[in-house]
C-alpha cells in the first residue's frame, strides 16, 4: 500500500504542475513590463551558426551548449564544416556557449521570435579557461562561472592526454581528493574528499546512482573509454540528491551521438602482460542519437593470484525531433575479475601469512536509466526519470565463499518553471528504493535475508540572478528514510528488528558574484567569488544497521561550507583559484563493545565527531596555444574529536589524532605540449605522509604511519596519419618504491603504448 501511494504521488505531481501552468501559459499572454510578450508557442523557431577558432578557420567537433534562462536546453556538435543547428524551438532569449579544448568559451544571445531564423556565429579565444555546462551541481544544469560550489570538470581531452586507463587516475589531479588504491590493477580503490570519510561520495554514472547500500563505492573498474567527460562536485550536495553526498558528487558522463556518425578504435599492451582493447561507435541520425562503447583490459598482475580481468560497455539513445521534447536511455555494465594476492609489504608486526594464491573478487556492475523531458511551455518544463542500479559482488577465499548483493531502484520527477529571465524554480519528488542481500547478514540459522529500505524525498531548488554577474542557488530537501521490518526471527535469540522512520532536512546555499568581467583591459582579468554552505547526510550501511542490533541508528551528518576567489590573468591566458573549506562531522556511527567469538555482542551507536578544514589552490596556465600547465595543491587538517560526552574515542585511537589515509598536503600537476603532429605530456603526484591501520588486522593491530610519495609519469602521441595514432606512456618514471595504501606495494615502472584510430578523421 506505501509504494501504490508512493507511485500515485510521484505521478500525480507532473499533473498538477501541469494545471498550474495552464495558469502560467494565461499569465505569460499579460506579462509586465520587463517581460516582451511571448508569441504562440506553434510557431517555432531555430538557430544556427558557425563556430570559428582565432585564425578564422571553422572548428569541428565543437560542443554548443543551448541554454535558457539560467538553464540548458540542449547540446550538439558541430560538423565537418564547423556548423550547428536547432530547431522547434520556443520564442525567446537564449544564450549559446561553444567549448572546444584549448580555447575559451565562444557565447551568443539570441532574442528569436515566433516563426524566426536566426543565425548567430561564435567566436573561441586562445585561453586557460572554458565555461563547461555541469549537470550534477544543481537541478538542470548550470554553467560553470554560475555556480557556487566548488566544481572541477575532467575531459575525455584530460584523460587521452594523460594516458590513463581509468577514470580514478585522473581524478587524482582534482583539488581536494585523495586516492587510495591497493596497488595493482582492479585493487581497491577508494576516494576520500575534503577529509570525509571514502562512504561519503555520491557515485552516479549519467545520472544512475551505483553507490552500494550504505554508501561504499570501488573506484577500480570504471575506465576512461566510452566517457565524455567527468563532474566532481566538492561538498555536501544531500539537498540535490540526499543520502550518501556528504563529502561531494561524482558524476561520469558517457559519450552522446551527435553530429555525422564517427567509429574509433583502440589496442594498447604494455608491462605485466597488461591487454587493453576498446572500440565505440556515435551518431545522429534522424532526430536519433546513438552511442555505444566496449572495453576490456587484462593484466597479469605482479605476484601470484594478481591478475586481473575488466570488461566494460556503455550505451546511450536519445530521440528528440526538437529541444522542447526528448525521451533518453542509457546503460553501463561492468564485470571484472581480480585476484587478491593480500598485503605483501610493510608489516611492523610481522603478521603476513604470505601471498594468497587463492582469494579472488569478482563484481557485476549494471546501471540502466530512462527519461522524458517536456517543455509544456516556454516557461514550464516537466522532466520524469526512472533508474536502476545493480551491483553485486563475490568473493573467494580460504576460509569461505561470500557475496553482497545490492539493488537500488529510482523514481524522479522535477518541475521547472521559469519566474522571470533571471529566475527559475525547480521543484519534484523522488522515490528511491534499496536493498542489500549479504552472506554477514543472517538469522538465526545463518541464512542470509534481505534488508530493504526505502526513501521518500522532496526538493525545491531556486536559481536566482537579482542584479548582474550576481547568482543565487538555494535547495532544500527533505528525506523520509524508512527502513522496513524484519521477521520475528531475524535474528534468533536477538530483538525483533522493528519498522524505523527518519525524516532529514538538507538546506543548501551558493553564491557566485563576477565583480570584474573584462578579460582585455590589463594583466589582472575577470574575477569571481564563490561561496557555499550545505549539510550532507549518510544512511547506514546493512552491518551497522542489522548486524550491529540498532535499529534505531541515525544517519550520520556533516555541515559544511567554503568560499573563494578564481582570477583570471593575461587575457585569460592563466586562471587560479584559491578555496578555503570546512567540514564538522556529526553522528557518525561506531561499533562498540563485542568479541570476535560472539558477534551478537556488537553494537552501533550514533556517538562519534570529526573535522576536516583546508586550503585548496589550483591554476591552468596556456601562455601559447601549443602549452598547458596545470597544477593543484591541498592543504588538509583532519582531527578525531571525542565521543559524545565523553573525553575518549575507540582504541586504538585517540582524540586529535588525523583521520586515517587523508594527508595533510598533496599535489598535481600536468604539462601538455603539442607542436604540429607530436604530443608530449608530464604529470606527477606528491602525497604527504598520512595515519594508516595495520593491513592484515585492522584497527586491532594498531596505527601506523605510511610514509608519504612523488611519482612521475611522462608520455607522448604522434598522428601518424589522419585518424591514425600512436602513443606511449612510462608510468612511475623515476622508479619510487611506495605504498599508495599500507602494505599493498605500489607498481614501479612500468610502460605502455598501443594505437588509436578514428574515422572519419577529425
Amino acid at each position: 500500500m506505501r509504494i501504490c501511494k508512493t507511485l500515485f504521488c510521484l505521478f500525480l505531481f507532473p499533473v498538477l504542475f501541469a494545471a498550474f501552468s495552464r495558469d502560467l501559459r494565461a499569465q505569460e499572454k499579460r506579462t509586465d513590463s520587463a517581460d516582451k510578450p511571448l508569441q504562440p508557442a506553434a510557431l517555432t523557431v531555430a538557430l544556427s551558426g558557425t563556430v570559428y577558432d582565432p585564425s578564422g578557420r571553422v572548428v569541428a567537433g565543437a560542443r554548443v551548449s543551448l541554454l535558457a534562462p539560467l538553464g540548458v536546453l540542449d547540446e550538439r556538435r558541430t560538423d565537418s564544416h564547423g556548423q550547428f543547428r536547432f530547431e522547434g524551438l520556443h520564442a525567446g532569449l537564449f544564450k549559446l556557449a561553444a567549448n572546444q579544448a584549448g580555447f575559451s568559451t565562444g557565447s551568443g544571445d539570441a532574442d528569436l521570435r515566433a516563426g524566426e531564423t536566426r543565425t548567430v556565429d561564435l567566436h573561441l579565444g586562445l585561453s586557460a579557461v572554458q565555461e563547461q555546462v555541469v549537470v550534477s551541481a544543481s537541478l538542470g544544469g548550470a554553467l560553470t562561472p554560475q555556480i557556487g560550489s566548488s566544481v572541477s570538470v575532467i575531459t575525455q581531452q584530460d584523460a587521452k592526454e594523460r594516458g590513463a586507463q581509468s577514470v580514478f587516475e585522473v581524478l587524482r589531479g582534482v583539488p581536494g581528493v585523495s586516492v587510495s588504491q591497493t596497488s595493482r590493477h582492479g585493487g581497491q580503490t577508494s576516494l576520500f574528499i575534503r577529509g570525509g570519510n571514502s562512504n561519503y561520495n555520491l557515485v552516479m554514472v549519467d545520472g544512475i546512482q551505483m553507490n552500494t547500500f550504505g554508501g561504499d563505492f570501488d573506484f577500480a573498474p570504471i575506465p576512461v573509454d566510452g566517457v565524455d567527460h567527468i563532474e566532481v562536485i566538492r561538498g555536501p550536495q544531500s539537498a540535490l540528491y540526499g543520502s550518501n553526498a556528504v563529502s561531494g558528487v561524482m558524476n561520469v558522463v558517457s559519450e552522446r551521438g551527435e553530429g555525422a556518425p564517427r567509429f574509433s578504435l583502440l589496442a594498447e599492451g604494455g608491462s605485466f602482460t597488461t591487454r587493453r582493447l576498446a572500440g565505440g561507435a556515435s551518431g545522429l541520425t534522424h532526430h536519433l542519437s546513438w552511442a555505444a562503447n566496449l572495453s576490456r583490459l587484462d593484466s597479469g598482475g605482479v605476484v601470484q593470484n594478481d591478475n586481473y580481468r575488466n570488461q566494460t560497455s556503455f550505451l546511450s539513445l536519445g530521440y528528440s525531433k526538437t529541444p522542447r521534447r526528448r525521451l533518453d536511455f542509457h546503460f553501463f555494465g561492468n564485470a571484472d575479475d581480480a585476484g587478491a594476492s593480500g598485503p605483501y609489504g610493510s608489516d611492523p608486526i610481522k603478521a603476513f601469512p604470505g601471498i594468497d594464491t587463492v582469494s579472488r573478487g569478482k563484481q557485476n556492475m549494471f546501471g540502466y536509466q530512462a527519461s522524458y523531458v517536456e517543455q509544456f511551455t516556454p516557461r514550464f518544463r516537466q522532466t520524469v526519470t526512472v533508474s536502476v542500479g545493480d551491483n553485486r559482488a563475490f568473493f573467494h577465499s580460504r576460509f569461505g565463499d561470500s557475496f553482497s548483493n545490492n539493488l537500488r531502484t529510482m523514481a524522479n520527477t522535477q518541475s521547472e518553471i521559469t519566474l522571470a529571465a533571471t529566475d527559475v524554480l525547480v521543484a519534484g519528488f523522488e522515490y528511491n528504493r534499496e536493498r542489500i542481500h549479504n552472506t554477514f547478514i543472517a538469522d538465526s540459522a545463518n541464512k542470509p535475508f534481505l534488508l530493504p529500505r526505502t526513501s521518500l524525498a522532496w526538493f525545491v531548488e531556486n536559481r536566482w540572478s537579482p542584479v548582474a554577474r550576481l547568482f543565487v542557488t538555494a535547495g532544500l530537501r527533505v528525506d523520509d528514510i524508512r527502513t522496513s521490518s524484519l521477521p520475528p526471527d531475524a535474528f534468533g535469540s536477538r530483538p525483533l528488528l522493528p519498522a524505523n522512520s527518519v525524516a532529514k532536512a538538507n538546506p543548501r546555499i551558493s553564491l557566485a558574484y563576477l565583480p570584474h568581467t573584462s578579460d582585455s583591459e590589463s594583466w589582472l582579468g575577470s574575477t569571481r567569488l564563490h561561496v557555499s554552505f550545505g549539510t550532507g547526510i549518510r544512511a547506514p550501511n546493512g552491518f551497522e544497521l542489522a548486524f550491529t542490533n540498532n535499529p534505531s541508528l541515525k544517519p550520520e551528518k556533516s555541515i559544511s561550507a567554503d568560499a573563494g576567489i578564481e582570477q583570471r590573468m593575461f587575457n585569460a591566458h592563466a586562471i587560479v583559484d584559491v578555496t578555503y573549506f570546512f567540514n564538522r562531522f556529526t553522528d557518525q556511527i561506531v561499533t562498540l563493545g563485542g568479541s570476535l567469538k560472539n558477534l551478537s555482542t556488537f553494537r552501533s551507536a550514533n556517538l562519534a565527531n570529526a573535522r576536516a578544514q583546508g586550503v585548496e589552490v589550483s591554476f591552468r596556465v596556456r601562455p601559447i596555444r601549443s602549452l598547458e600547465i596545470s597544477g593543484e595543491y591541498t592543504r588538509l587538517h583532519s582531527v578525531l574529536l571525542a565521543l559524545d560526552n565523553t573525553t575518549l574515542v575507540p582504541t586504538p585511537f585517540q582524540v586529535g589524532q588525523p583521520l586515517l589515509k587523508r594527508p595533510r598536503n598533496s599535489a598535481g600537476y600536468n604539462v601538455t605540449w603539442q607542436q604540429r603532429r607530436l604530443l608530449l605530456n608530464l604529470n606527477g603526484y606528491v602525497r604527504g605522509a598520512a595515519l594508516e591501520v595495520e593491513p592484515n588486522f585492522g584497527a586491532f593491530g594498531g596505527l601506523f604511519r605510511n610514509e608519504g610519495y612523488v611519482v612521475a609519469n611522462a608520455g607522448f602521441s604522434y598522428r601518424v596519419a589522419q585518424g591514425l595514432e600512436v602513443y606511449g606512456r612510462l608510468n612511475n618514471l623515476l622508479n619510487q618504491k611506495y605504498e599508495e595504501v599500507f602494505g599493498f606495494p605500489s607498481l614501479h615502472l612500468n610502460f605502455l603504448s598501443g594505437v588509436r584510430f578514428s574515422f572519419p578523421a577529425k
